[in-house]
């Protein structure tokens, strides 16, 4: 069966959006007041959080054995995890 790689990204894409945006709830209630460590622990959490939606993508989408699809999911969890690491880290300032 031939994969649509760009559908797999966009659907991907869905997924990492949501989980920022859950991450952005979760930041407000939990972490915001906090301070410096608060924000550590946080930085942290979002790290988790893209490498459990990645997991979860991978497995739903029984895609684990194709390196193409793998390669292309893990570029794009990685850049939103990266994105937001570095919004949040402004933060600390």
């Amino acid at each position: 069966m031939q994969v649509d790689y760009t559908e797999l990204e966009s659907k991907f894409d869905c997924a990492c959006q949501e989980a920022v945006d859950s991450l952005a709830t979760e930041y407000k209630s939990k972490y915001e007041s906090g301070g410096p460590g608060k924000l550590e622990a946080f930085l942290e959490l979002i790290q988790v959080e893209f490498e459990k939606v990645e997991n979860n993508f991978i497995s739903e989408n029984k895609i684990k054995k194709d390196s193409e699809a793998l390669k292309r999911i893990r570029a794009i969890a990685k850049n939103y995890a990266k994105r937001c690491v570095t919004d949040y880290s402004k933060l600390k300032k």
